[in-house]
């Protein structure tokens, strides 16, 4: 009898182990197999923005201020992703266009009168950038990262200036366009390496689904959803003319695991739907896992050809037009820290530490003036922890905090390029923030995404630099301390080519 018992236990803990092999799959033990991975999105989307603020100066000077404003974008995004033992690359190529068709702002003084600004922009826009890690066999890398990036913009800006009374005292129409070539190049080593666990989660997702649905013929072991993910990641570097034919040859290659494992032995309607639903809509933002640390040098440079007009109504001021040539060169250095983990099926945690120093020269060129420069240095420092919940095949939401400082210091004005001595006190700008913020999306078909995005964004800033923290007019204070909260939504639609 003991016998029994003991042989009956024994058979009961063994069952419940076989049948917990895919709850227990950790997904961060899943490694990306060879991987060439190219998508080509177009994107669609519309956002507002509101925001109140107070300001005030030791000398009891104060401002109340409103914003709103309204945006539309139209754009593409090629990506190219690359995975092997000794390589992680990621190339991406955008194109866009956007717009700004309405934005005003008004903001009332302590003595009642006020000032209206109405603008609109047009912006173009074309870049590239990559990222590349060269491994060893330590998990050691060798780090490169160009980018390249080319802007048009078009202004159109009206400034109205009434005295307490409502009576305006003062307008202005400015018009400006503003050419922007950046680019730059950051080079570093690091140790550490973070996989992407996505193909591992649809896996789970398939085989969940068909356990649910009574079509596993047994549970399958952690080496065969090991199997089933590498196969869906080598499914995804497949190229077909006809998308019929690439979704075919998709799923009869999980098919034919599935069969040839002897997880599966009822291919019917429900089996193969299962799988085909999954397949379509499964594709969630890439999980990621691991710890990854780098560091090294930088540099950027930023040129900028800008004309402006401007015409005046009820102002002794005459019309102007002028133009000037304004180029940036920085360097310094960089540290980033990232560390992402699959909680479980369902939930992601990513944790992130950016730290940047860099020394930058501004050199300005105005009409037939002499050149000018100035010089300054900045450290920047940011961080952020996020949590991403998948609870089924078609939604994905995450929530995140961020926070950072800003320091900034800068030669108080700008200096003929010969000259160099001088003994003016530097500006200084401090910028503290935080704040929640979330995203996520809902597929409508295979092609045709939701997406939406937020954030609450709390900002405390400390400066006499004006020039990175413009005042809301021109006088009434010296050094300042400001509060700032923004609040942010924005929604659109996605719609990918392959």
């Amino acid at each position: 009898m003991k016998n029994t018992i003991i042989f009956s236990t024994a058979l009961f803990f063994l069952f419940n182990v076989s049948n917990a092999q895919v709850e227990t799959f950790d997904l961060s033990d899943f490694k990306l197999p060879y991987l060439r991975y190219e998508t080509l999105d177009f994107d669609f989307g519309l956002n507002s923005q509101n925001q109140f603020e107070s300001w005030k100066d030791t000398i009891d000077y104060n401002i109340l201020r409103s914003n709103i404003t309204s945006r539309f974008n139209l754009g593409s995004r090629y990506q190219l992703y690359i995975n092997t033992p000794s390589q992680q690359s990621n190339y991406s190529l955008i194109t866009g266009f956007q717009t700004r068709p309405f934005n005003q702002s008004e903001q009332i003084s302590s003595d009642e009168s006020s000032v209206i600004n109405r603008n609109s922009r047009v912006n173009f826009q074309i870049g590239g950038s990559s990222r590349n890690r060269f491994y060893n066999r330590n998990n050691i890398f060798l780090e490169i990262g160009p980018n390249i990036n080319l802007n048009y913009y078009f202004d159109n800006a009206k400034n109205t200036q009434k005295d307490p009374s409502g009576n305006i005292s003062f307008e202005r129409t400015r018009k400006n366009n503003d050419t922007q070539l950046n680019a730059g190049i950051e080079i570093g080593v690091g140790f550490g390496r973070i996989e992407y666990v996505g193909d591992a989660q649809m896996a789970l997702f398939i085989l969940k689904d068909l356990k649910k649905k009574n079509r596993l013929e047994k549970e399958p072991t952690h080496q065969e959803i090991y199997e089933l993910a590498e196969l869906i990641s080598r499914n995804r570097n497949r190229r077909f003319f006809d998308n019929r034919h690439l979704v075919i040859a998709q799923i009869q290659s999980i098919d034919s695991l599935l069969l040839s494992r002897e997880l599966v032995s009822q291919a019917d309607a429900t089996y193969f739907t299962t799988i085909y639903d999954n397949w379509l809509y499964a594709n969630n933002p890439s999980r990621p896992s691991g710890f990854r640390i780098s560091a090294g040098p930088k540099v950027g440079y930023m040129l900028s050809v800008y004309n402006e007009s401007e015409e005046y109504t009820d102002s002794p001021l005459l019309d102007s037009e002028f133009n000037y040539r304004y180029s940036y060169l920085d360097y310094g250095l960089w540290v980033n820290a990232n560390s992402a983990k699959p909680l479980n099926h369902f939930w992601q945690q990513n944790l992130s530490v950016t730290l940047s120093y860099i020394l930058a020269t501004n050199v300005n060129k105005i009409l037939e003036l002499p050149r000018e420069q100035r010089r300054h240095n900045e450290l920047q420092l940011s961080l952020s922890a996020t949590y991403g919940y998948y609870p089924d095949t078609r939604s994905y939401v995450s929530f995140g905090i961020q926070a950072g400082w800003h320091h900034n210091t800068m030669e108080r004005y700008f200096y003929p390029v010969e000259d160099f001595n001088y003994d003016d006190e530097d500006l200084i700008y401090d910028r503290i923030f935080a704040g929640p913020n979330f995203n996520g999306y809902y597929y409508f078909s295979p092609r045709f995404r939701f997406n939406f995005n937020g954030s609450v964004n709390y900002n405390f800033h400390k400066t006499d630099n004006f020039g990175i923290f413009p005042l809301p007019v021109q006088n009434g204070f010296s050094l300042i301390t400001h509060n700032r909260l923004n609040v942010f939504v924005n929604a659109g639609f996605t719609y990918a080519l392959f």
